[in-house]
């Protein structure tokens, strides 16, 4: 009987590995064939390389890379490292052949298996219509919004927001899920260790531990205040560990704890758009033209239609975003906004737009929870489908406008 009773259970696992498994082996298989190929700006492999030898610092300046700071004859990688030390393990094994790419493809795919057992977090039973709703929200993830460019592509740029969404979809599927309060904080500071404005995010995670979530949309358990302080603690832990590190990575690297990498950069402050500083509120308007107003460009020749470097609204790369207005005002949508609000505010104070991309990259570091409050919104009827495929047409014409054709301009 014991004998029957686990090949039961083996089957019923099985059976739940099965539709995690056909999307990510779905998603690597579409990303790798519409990918324009091995990036050169592999600015990770190198520094993966570099700490494999024993370095911080790369000794030799690849004339493609030109995003690096020079000290004493040694050239610092400017960007948070947590992209290079999760390739490290296909580093050490291929050296600087390893193709970038190819990592934020992989980690791309893991990316929508993530959210499909987050949306399956949000039901009461683990039923078909738990996953029918759950592998629409991953496949929308996955193929309707400009994700699908960023992992294809696989620049350092574009990895980073990979990166940094891999480890936010984990934070949030044990928020939803087991809410170990250290690991939770652990995930989103490796996630701040890809890409920092992340860190804004954290009002969410605060909002979120203050109740016990109880396997269910909108129910909760209230936390004592004791249990909710020794939270807060093991959370702040887990983020501080990588907080601390980036203050030592800095340390080791310009004498200051400091993100001053971009500062150090022979010409960054010279460059018009940065004649306000690098950061500044002056840039906002600039941002947001692109991220609700700017649009594709119109042709009087074939191909009449194509993406633009400069960027394009948001709502016209995943037009299913709408429904993220429709979500309950609660306290999850509170949540989510708390999160958005500050990260939107800080990325768009910067200097620069985003420059070469589709749609609005700098939106990749909050589009886990405007995902939340999409899903909170929807029914799934057949309209909401409707923009879901809407999202996903949108997408493939990006991609391949861009990654096949180059059929793409200022």
């Amino acid at each position: 009987m014991n004998h029957k009773i686990k090949i039961l259970t083996c089957h019923v696992d099985l059976v739940k590995l099965r539709i995690p498994l056909f999307l990510f082996i779905s998603t690597f298989i579409i990303y790798y064939i519409t990918s324009g190929g091995t990036t050169p700006y592999n600015y990770f492999v190198y520094l993966a390389d570099a700490f494999l030898h024993g370095r911080l610092y790369l000794t030799e300046h690849p004339s493609w890379l030109s995003e690096l700071v020079p000290v004493n004859g040694k050239y610092y990688v400017i960007y948070p490292p947590m992209p290079a030390l999760v390739i490290l393990p296909f580093v050490a094994f291929r050296g600087i052949a390893f193709d970038q790419t190819l990592g934020s493809i992989l980690i791309g795919s893991l990316n929508s298996v993530l959210v499909y057992m987050l949306v399956k977090k949000f039901f009461f039973e683990d039923n078909k219509r738990a996953n029918v709703i759950a592998l629409w929200m991953a496949i929308l993830f996955s193929f309707g919004t400009i994700y699908w460019y960023l992992a294809s592509v696989g620049s350092s740029w574009y990895f980073a927001h990979v990166t940094a969404v891999f480890f936010l979809f984990w934070a949030l599927n044990e928020v939803f899920g087991k809410r170990r309060p250290l690991l939770i904080g652990i995930l989103l500071g490796a996630a701040y260790w890809s890409r920092l404005p992340i860190i804004f995010s954290i009002l969410f995670f605060l909002l979120m531990l203050r109740d016990e979530w109880s396997n269910g949309i909108g129910e909760y358990v209230k936390s004592s205040k004791k249990n909710y302080i020794l939270s807060v603690f093991k959370f702040s832990l887990g983020v501080g560990i990588f907080v601390c590190l980036n203050f030592l990575y800095n340390y080791l690297r310009f004498g200051s704890i400091s993100d001053m990498a971009y500062y150090l950069q022979p010409g960054m402050m010279n460059e018009p758009w940065t004649r306000e500083g690098l950061f500044n509120l002056i840039y906002i308007p600039s941002h947001l033209e692109i991220l609700l107003f700017k649009g594709p460009l119109f042709l009087s020749t074939f191909p009449y239609i194509q993406p633009s470097w400069a960027g394009m609204a948001i709502w016209m790369t995943t037009p299913a975003f709408i429904f993220a207005l429709k979500s309950p005002r609660d306290k999850i949508t509170l949540a989510c906004w708390s999160a958005i609000i500050p990260v939107a505010l800080l990325v768009m104070s910067h200097g620069g737009t985003g420059f070469t991309q589709f749609g609005y990259r700098y939106a990749m570091d909050f589009y886990p929870f405007l995902l939340i409050l999409t899903l909170r919104g929807m029914a799934l009827n057949w309209y909401h489908k409707l923009f879901i495929g809407i999202s996903i047409l949108i997408n493939l014409w990006g991609v391949l406008w861009i990654n096949k054709f180059g059929w793409v301009g200022w």
